[in-house]
């Protein structure tokens, strides 16, 4: 009996402990927050050094505060020899939509896009310039809590203009494929940020809204190493505000 109440305890305890392992709330602030979104495919060649730019921001001193980076691994190229176990034909979808407001008729990776417009990497500095300049912004808050198979996410908007969409994103970091054709034959990629769900455009209402949602995991995907971002876009899907936050709290 008193062994059985024991195991009960840890039961409990692990229980308790992965509940709250995905238990976090993460604002915005008055100033912008920038939106980084990488195109990118395990398929492309000129790809692997573009994702460990993306991995590197936080060790170059940008981190969630300044720029929320997210990784849309793109299905165009999976005809060619590799197919991209995280690429989506929403992530491709949402980059020609991108490259039609901006007067393009192709898409490319690696593409990156700061605040929804096409950006030409000028390393970590250039980037911190980019950011220098962040206006006055609405503002979001994002809380996450562990629910069954995913996490139940609460994004809160104020002060954004009435024509604003809200976007969610479910992104897994610390990932790596042993790629065995295509460009990339032989390598081990590794990749961070990596959006494994895209939510939205989710109207608001009046400027503000509190919306609940619940995200589920992808197959495999690791609680510990997964977060949520939410932003705000314009009609031209330029981002408003941005924000970030990871199961782990960290």
């Amino acid at each position: 009996m008193w062994m059985r109440f024991v195991l009960a305890c840890l039961g409990w305890a692990v229980c308790q402990t992965a509940a709250a392992a995905c238990s976090v709330q993460a604002e915005s602030g008055a100033r912008r927050v920038a939106l980084l979104e990488l195109y990118t495919s395990e398929g492309c060649s000129s790809c692997p050094p573009a994702d460990a730019w993306l991995s590197g921001l936080a060790a170059a001193g940008i981190g969630r505060r300044q720029a929320v980076p997210l990784a849309f691994h793109v299905d165009y190229w999976d005809g060619l020899g590799w197919r991209d176990r995280f690429a989506s034909a929403d992530y491709s979808r949402r980059q020609r939509e991108a490259a039609a407001r901006d007067g393009r008729g192709l898409v490319y990776t690696p593409q990156l896009r700061l605040n929804g417009q096409d950006w030409s990497a000028a390393g970590y500095e250039g980037l911190r310039a980019a950011l220098s300049a962040g206006a006055a912004a609405p503002s979001l808050t994002l809380t996450l809590a562990a629910s069954g198979d995913g996490v139940d996410v609460s994004a809160q908007a104020a002060g954004a203009p009435a024509s604003a969409r809200l976007m969610l994103a479910l992104y897994e970091n610390g990932l790596q494929s042993r790629v065995a054709a295509g460009e990339n034959a032989g390598r081990l990629l590794r990749h961070d940020a990596v959006v494994r769900m895209l939510v939205g455009p989710l109207p608001l209402l009046a400027g503000k809204s509190t919306l609940r949602r619940h995200l589920a995991f992808a197959p495999g995907q690791r609680e510990a190493s997964s977060g949520v971002a939410a932003w705000l876009e314009d009609e031209a899907g330029h981002s408003l505000q941005a924000v970030a936050a990871v199961c782990s709290g960290g």
